[in-house]
């Protein structure tokens, strides 16, 4: 680099303060602070970015960069506070991550060099996370409403594929195809005779929509990583592109995966508000044909007895959900004491909400798995084949109500399967599940 940065950019620095600035390591150890350390797989995905970054060459990086990279992506991780991490450029986390690579700041003064502190790196890894996340939350999402449709034993036709050629949409097809997969050989006797209440009929729409955006971030966090840049970025040069040479540029600002991001997390608010309504609806005896407040026959709800009033803890997930679904606009607000640096970044504010959301999307369809699976055994009914298993794993966590106990701890055990689920293999979702939970590319190939 031949000039300095932040507030003193229009200074020129020769070798000897290069020498210096690289004997001095990172300017800051650490300024953040928030209510916890952020997971350690947000971190590593920050790493699996800043590897992207260095291999794609913007930062005219070496193999040694390269080496650090790998080691400290192979690494015990650096606890990165969740919170005061917005900045121009992402250079807050970077404070951190420099740390956890101390071999990226030893570097020969006099190497081609970029840069790798200046980059979308945390927000590029956190929203590439949230994107395998979403494909198995969208999975999931399939089971629990495929059961629920089972407890209210909703008329096939909601779901029928033939459903596909009149709608015209890769990404509703793909759930329509995901709700005949596991509706496959459901009873058709004593079926609901007429419409079941909107929330059941409308869902291969409101679920085609959420593989709409999980398609989508997957498409953007692809683009982001397979387009990691740095400032200043590192230009080759040739017959075409001049000469080799280092130039300033806001590349490293993320300005596609937030909102790849937001919409994603909006899908999670419309999916669980329509969990909300049919665990209500589940208990209505007028309205699901199944016993009133889902009680055993003569009971009165104040025996305990039953999942009601359960319904009462989505008001306050759904409220939850909205606040934190607020879109992370940039900034009004000028970021920092700076002549340069005078926009922050919104991929982290969108990556870290979007994360607290998918969270109470988990509690809130854990609950209605666990008001569907109470349903199906005050009616003394099993549900299609293929949710058996299913079925089994949500009743592990929270078995039917046979006698009165604390139902949230089973909620709360039910909820963190499911988040534990969104990560990895487990009864809930297995490989096989995945295996045919293809999405539909984002063009609707």
């Amino acid at each position: 680099m031949t000039s300095d940065f932040g507030p003193n950019a229009k200074n020129r620095v020769d070798a000897e303060a290069r020498r210096r600035r690289a004997a001095g390591g990172m300017p800051f150890l650490g300024l953040s602070l928030g209510d916890r350390p952020l997971g350690e797989a947000e971190v590593r995905s920050m790493y699996f970015a800043m590897l992207a970054l260095v291999i794609g060459g913007a930062p005219a990086s070496t193999l040694r960069a390269a080496k650090a990279v790998e080691e400290a992506l192979n690494g015990p991780q650096p606890e990165i506070p969740d919170g005061g991490l917005t900045s121009p450029g992402e250079i807050l986390p970077m404070f951190y991550l420099m740390r956890g690579a101390p071999d990226l700041m030893r570097r020969d003064p006099e190497e081609v060099q970029a840069s790798q502190a200046n980059s979308a790196c945390s927000s590029t890894g956190m929203a590439a996370l949230a994107a395998i996340r979403a494909r198995r939350r969208m999975a999931l999402a399939h089971k629990v409403f495929a059961l629920s449709a089972e407890a209210i034993l909703a008329p096939l036709e909601h779901f029928d594929p033939a459903l596909k050629p009149l709608w015209g949409d890769p990404h509703e097809a793909a759930s329509l195809d995901s709700f005949a997969r596991w509706l496959a050989g459901a009873t058709t006797e004593g079926r609901r005779p007429y419409q079941a209440p909107v929330s059941w009929r409308i869902l291969p729409r409101v679920l085609g929509q959420g593989n709409r955006g999980a398609a989508g971030l997957i498409a953007a966090a692809e683009r982001a990583l397979a387009g990691m840049v740095s400032n200043p970025s590192f230009i080759e040069g040739g017959p075409d592109a001049g000469a080799p040479r280092a130039v300033s540029t806001g590349g490293y600002h993320n300005a596609i995966t937030a909102q790849a991001v937001e919409t994603v997390m909006a899908n999670w608010v419309d999916i669980a508000t329509l969990a909300q309504r049919q665990v209500v609806k589940l208990h209505r005896g007028d309205v699901s044909g199944l016993p009133d407040r889902l009680l055993p026959e003569g009971e009165k709800y104040w025996t305990g007895r039953s999942t009601s009033y359960i319904e009462f803890v989505g008001n306050d997930i759904i409220d939850d959900m909205r606040r934190l679904g607020e879109p992370a606009l940039l900034s009004p607000a000028e970021a920092g004491a700076s002549l340069q640096d005078d926009v922050s970044a919104p991929g982290l504010i969108a990556c870290r909400n979007e994360a607290k959301v998918a969270v109470l999307f988990d509690r809130m369809i854990g609950i209605l798995a666990a008001t569907a699976s109470h349903a199906l055994h005050i009616a003394g009914r099993d549900p299609a084949p293929p949710l058996s298993p299913f079925l089994a794993a949500v009743r592990r966590r929270f078995p039917p109500v046979i006698e009165k106990r604390v139902l949230g701890e089973d909620a709360a055990r039910l909820a963190a399967a499911l988040t534990d689920a969104a990560n990895s293999e487990s009864d809930l979702l297995t490989d096989d599940d995945m295996a045919d939970a293809a999405l539909a590319a984002e063009d609707g190939r």
